[in-house]
Formats: C-alpha cells, sequence, structure tokens
C-alpha cells in the first residue's frame, strides 16, 4: 500500500471516527496523523471518559503533574483526552 493510500484511509477513519463522537456528544480539539502511527483525534474531557475507563474500553496512559491522559479506540482511531487529576491535588 503506498503512502497516498494510507492517507487517504486515515482522513476516512478520522472523519468517521469524528462523526462517531459528536453523535455522543464529545468535544472535537483536533487531529494528527503522520505514515506511522495510528490516526489521533483529540476530545476534551467529558464525564463519559471515566464511564469508559470504568468499563475497561479506555484507559489512563499517562500522569502528569496534575493531569492525566487518557486513550481508546474508535474505528481504526487513536482517541486521546486530557483530564485534570484532582487526587493530585
Amino acid at each position: 500500500m503506498n503512502i497516498n493510500h494510507r492517507v487517504h484511509n486515515s482522513i476516512n477513519a478520522i472523519n468517521q471516527a469524528v462523526k462517531l463522537l459528536s453523535r455522543e456528544g464529545f468535544i472535537i480539539i483536533g487531529f494528527y496523523h503522520d505514515s506511522q502511527s495510528k490516526p489521533t483525534v483529540e476530545i476534551d474531557y467529558d464525564p463519559k471518559c471515566n464511564t469508559y475507563i470504568t468499563i475497561g474500553q479506555a484507559i489512563y496512559y499517562r500522569h502528569e503533574g496534575y493531569y492525566r491522559f487518557g486513550q481508546f479506540e474508535l474505528g481504526g482511531c487513536r482517541i486521546i483526552w486530557k483530564e485534570r487529576n484532582i487526587r493530585r491535588l
């Protein structure tokens, strides 16, 4: 598969993920893509993220200062968010 085809597929995956996330009420902050990794969509923190963590559909992958970062997969895209970790206050 050539690079143009991979980029085209990634753009389609991002488009579908944004549509699904928007229907769920998430606010989209941005997206990232390079030819070496999964397309990534960044969302604003929403309490639904806690539900995804609780049921095992999402994980926290980084803790930095007063913030923690979560992620889950949707339609071949990595969905990420940042939230303030009040336990560290």
